[in-house]
């Protein structure tokens, strides 16, 4: 996707106003939508528990 920009706004500001993270502060190559990294965040926080779950199970299975 093409992005165009003009002078009164930098090209990673012009980015983020259409949902998209830089991948770098000047001159951003690649963006990653907002929405994704909204996700992973979720997903994240919610794998811990499930670690937490699965380590739990681990030690009670090898301590039987």
């Amino acid at each position: 996707m093409d992005v165009l920009s003009c002078p009164c706004s930098t090209l990673p500001r012009m980015l983020i106003s259409h949902g998209l993270f830089p991948t770098a502060p000047s001159q951003p190559w690649m963006a990653v939508s907002v929405e994704l990294l909204s996700f992973c965040r979720v997903l994240f926080e919610c794998s811990c528990d499930t670690i937490h779950a699965l380590t739990a199970a681990l030690n009670t299975y090898y301590t039987r």
